[in-house]
């Protein structure tokens, strides 16, 4: 009997449902309304559907990911020693560290290491096996002083793996400025490929980076082109100096911070291999070539100071973008941006999670054949080849960033994604969202504005870098002196109507949108009558902001009344919820100053809320 049924379950199998089905029942559930209503727009333009199907296959471009581990990279944060840093990297490298990555001199990159001769060197390298491991040197616009300390310092390089590259575009568009004629800084690029030829073979002396862009706002296509219109940039630099297209192209490696759009992100990575072979094939490049070396970083844009600890799920969900979008290493940057040994644990740690534990080393392109993936890869991959081809119109990247083209259309982007969290369309967890009011601050809010310099003989607008969470993280710290002040948190205190049950779910909605300003919400009891209201009202000494919260249903039996019963010259009233527009100018004429609701610029309110209870007269 046993085994009939076992028969009669593997010779089932689902029906078959057509697409036309599906939107059926799909239309069904949205009550009539047609299935498009469930498409969302990406910052990059591309219409994301709730389903793809074969029919959503394009004619799949090129694909190089040919491998499925990649090296446990970590970046190494400027110390107060050498010496520490030494020990900092050998305790590593014994834990899992597999490639040791920095920023150094003349790079801008902030928690750079100012290594200038082969003193510092010898004391960062010290008793360190360098044939064992890779290195990731980003050196900004020029490499030469790194290299001249490395050919000082006596160390053996035939055998060195890796990267110490220079990228004079990528510093230009990050910092505004470089300090010499960019042909200068292509002269020492060809000259640092010379020595490498014969010293260190095995090293790429270029590393685009797109962390300029990135962070300042932009989207994955506009990342995309200028990544590429750079790298064209240096291969036909290179080829100018009598290098070959095979020559030119493996002395280019590229780096790419991956955000937390999941699916975009890792698409992304896969779109650059498909352009890049689209590239060096079109130089007449053989598939050697077009071989891309590919690292990735956790994002600094995503990143907050509130509620730390959730940076670390935002870097394992980022790493995991990196490691399925192919690449070759990836840094996972620790959960405070921090050089802490706990929280650098932590970050390597979530390689060897997604490795061993999670087997994503195991399998090749585990992304390839999904219809979403390969249609937003190839989307992707159409739509920076389009911006691509405009800014070799205009002239090349540097053109285009001399004119200001792109960093407009980066600021495009980038005002939208800062109002979408302002307006909390986009949610960043513990900072617009879910705040915790009682952790620790032990930062303060500080901006380091780009620099600028009239002297230098090459300038453009430099591509300021932020961070997503920036304006809220200035709430709270102000929120935070006022309370060290005062010696009590500033507090809005919210009026509830009805049971419970009626007005929980406003009050929870209004609970959160004040804790995200750093504002204690204060729960009155539930309210039946407007006589418990007054009652109460005189009890407490209320001042400064009330927030009434029920139902629509208790906002008609009650606000009125409720409204006469907190109305007072020292408070201000708020409303929770968004009546039609009449009744609002009602509403508003008996003392109402404003309503919070799923719509309102919630960033926008609470600084408004702030001035007026006196907070940005602290220092933030």
């Amino acid at each position: 009997m046993k085994m009939n049924r076992l028969k009669d379950m593997k010779n089932n199998s689902f029906p078959k449902v057509t697409m036309e089905e599906w939107v059926e029942q799909a239309e069904k559930a949205l009550k009539g309304k047609p299935v498009s209503k469930l498409n969302t727009a990406t910052y990059e333009g591309i219409i994301r559907k709730p389903v793809y199907t074969e029919n959503d296959k394009t004619n799949a471009s090129k694909q190089l990911i040919e491998k499925s581990d990649w090296k446990v990279s970590q970046q190494l944060y400027a110390s107060t020693s050498f010496e520490e840093l030494n020990a900092q990297m050998k305790m590593e490298l014994e834990s899992g560290l597999q490639s040791i990555h920095f920023a150094t001199y003349p790079s801008t990159e902030p928690n750079a290491l100012l290594i200038k001769d082969q003193t510092d060197l010898k004391k960062l390298f010290n008793d360190i096996p360098m044939n064992d491991i890779a290195l990731q040197v980003h050196a900004g616009a020029s490499a030469t002083t790194f290299i001249n300390a490395l050919i000082d310092s006596g160390m053996e390089t035939k055998n060195l793996q890796g990267i110490i590259g220079a990228d004079p575009v990528g510093e230009l568009a990050a910092t505004g400025r470089l300090s010499q004629p960019l042909e200068q800084y292509y002269d020492e690029i060809k000259s640092n490929i010379e020595w490498k030829e014969n010293k260190a073979p095995h090293l790429k002396t270029v590393w685009v980076q797109s962390n300029a862009y990135h962070n300042g706002g932009a989207n994955a296509v506009q990342e995309l082109a200028a990544v590429m219109a750079t790298a064209v940039e240096y291969l036909q630099q290179l080829m100018n100096r009598g290098l070959t297209i095979g020559e030119a192209s493996q002395e280019i490696a590229f780096m790419f911070p991956v955000g937390s759009d999941f699916f975009m992100e890792l698409s992304k990575l896969r779109a650059a291999r498909v352009l890049w072979t689209n590239i060096v094939e079109a130089f007449g490049g053989d598939e050697k070539a077009q071989k891309m070396t590919v690292h990735a970083t956790t994002s600094m844009f995503t990143k907050s100071n509130l509620d730390p600890y959730v940076n670390m799920l935002r870097s394992t969900t980022e790493a995991f973008s990196a490691a399925i979008g192919g690449a070759d290493s990836i840094n996972v940057d620790s959960y405070q941006q921090g050089k802490d040994a706990f929280s650098r644990r932590i970050a390597r740690n979530t390689h060897y999670i997604l490795k061993e534990e999670s087997f994503l080393n195991k399998v090749e392109d585990p992304a390839a054949g999904s219809f979403y993936v390969e249609n937003l890869t190839n989307q992707l991959a159409d739509e920076a080849w389009k911006l691509f081809q405009e800014l070799d119109k205009l002239g090349g990247i540097v053109e285009a960033l001399r004119t200001n083209f792109l960093q407009d259309r980066i600021a495009e982007v980038k005002e939208k994604r800062l109002k979408d969290v302002q307006c909390r369309k986009k949610v960043l967890v513990g900072t617009n969202k879910f705040a915790n009011l009682q952790e620790e601050l032990n930062w303060k809010i500080c901006t380091k504005p780009i620099e600028e310099n009239e002297h230098a003989p090459v300038k453009v607008q430099g591509i300021q870098p932020l961070r997503l969470s920036e304006a809220f993280e200035s709430l709270r710290y102000q929120a935070k002196v006022y309370q060290e002040k005062q010696g009590t948190a500033p507090k809005v205190t919210l009026i509830n109507l009805g049971s419970l049950a009626t007005h929980k779910a406003r009050t929870d909605f209004a609970s959160g949108f004040f804790q995200v300003g750093g504002l204690q919400p204060v729960l009155s009891p539930s309210f039946e009558d407007a006589k418990e209201i007054v009652e109460w009202v005189s009890e407490q000494n209320i001042t400064g902001y009330v927030c009434i919260c029920g139902s629509d249903d208790t906002y008609e039996e009650m606000l009125n009344a409720a409204l006469m019963a907190v109305n007072s010259p020292n408070r201000k009233v708020l409303v929770a919820g968004l009546p039609e527009a009449g009744r609002q100018k009602e509403l508003q004429e008996i003392e109402v100053s404003d309503f919070i609701h799923m719509r309102s610029n919630c960033y926008e309110q609470l600084v408004k809320i702030h001035q007026e209870m006196g907070l940005t007269d602290n220092e933030a």
